[in-house]
């Protein structure tokens, strides 16, 4: 299977997503589970709202059709104009990224289903570019699920070290992580399906790992809506954030984390940390 190429490293990105930082545009970052209509219309908004086009990838999805179609009738309730993009090879993804109809594109989605599948066959391609340079020149960058792991450089692959999809590790390097399409800026990591799967032992882990991380765990039926540094709260549940700046760590004990759980309409500043209202 393609995940068991992960181990070696196989396609990491080298290059630094210190661009996020500046990008003009939004992210819209979903938890997964059934997403609340707001979430899917502050994308659209973000893409320029009613006649829109926005591309559609399913790239991760094992029912790509069928997953492609849901999201195409749902933006097209909302007046954007769906393009169905999926690329099954590397080869598909680098001629996607050179034709008219993906640069025409303001929104780019992904569906959730195997976050690796996007790493391994979008990451450093010219698709990858186009849509780095549309949301820095202000497009949306949307995803559930797989599709908001991807969003940072830093990404969980599903499987703890032993290669399992389970969740009874903790400590550093308890799971295991490959580059993502890091549209996040650097040191900021997301996790998805967060309280309704119990995965707080992944970023325990991950910020042990890598200290100086904010970690952002996303609900299901929950978005975050990142734009200009701030990352605002969206839907029906909440978003916990670890912060590790002035924690102290030795071994798997760790002291003065600070955590958050963030409710709609709260934000926190991914440079300052400062949570709002």
């Amino acid at each position: 299977m393609l995940r068991h190429l992960l181990s070696a490293g196989f396609l990491l990105l080298s290059t630094s997503t210190a661009w996020a930082q500046t990008a003009k545009g939004t992210l819209v970052i979903a938890g997964g589970g059934k997403l609340p209509p707001s979430i899917e219309a502050a994308f659209v908004s973000a893409a320029g709202g009613p006649g829109a086009r926005i591309a559609v990838l399913p790239t991760a999805s094992g029912v790509p059709k069928e997953s492609a179609q849901a999201m195409v009738d749902r933006f097209r309730k909302l007046g954007a104009v769906p393009v169905v993009m999926d690329p099954r090879t590397r080869t598909e993804s680098e001629a996607w990224g050179d034709r008219k109809e993906a640069a025409t594109c303001t929104g780019f989605w992904f569906t959730g289903g195997d976050q690796n599948r996007i790493a391994e066959l979008i990451g450093e391609t010219s698709l990858h570019r186009l849509i780095q340079s549309a949301y820095q020149s202000g497009g949306a960058i949307g995803g559930t699920s797989a599709g908001a792991a991807i969003m940072s450089k830093v990404m969980f692959t599903g499987e703890d070290r032993h290669g399992k999809d389970a969740l009874s590790e903790f400590g550093p390097g308890a799971y295991r992580t490959r580059a993502g399409l890091g549209f996040l800026p650097d040191r900021v990591v997301v996790d998805q399906h967060f309280l309704r799967r119990g995965r707080e032992n992944r970023l325990f882990s991950l910020i042990m790992e890598h200290p100086d991380h904010l970690a952002l765990g996303i609900d299901e039926s929950t978005a975050l809506l990142v734009k200009g540094g701030q990352a605002m709260v969206l839907g029906d549940r909440a978003v916990m954030v670890f912060d590790p700046a002035g924690m102290t760590l030795d071994g798997v004990s760790l002291r003065d984390l600070r955590i958050h759980v963030l409710r709609p309409g709260q934000s926190i500043d991914l440079t300052t940390r400062k949570v709002t209202p």
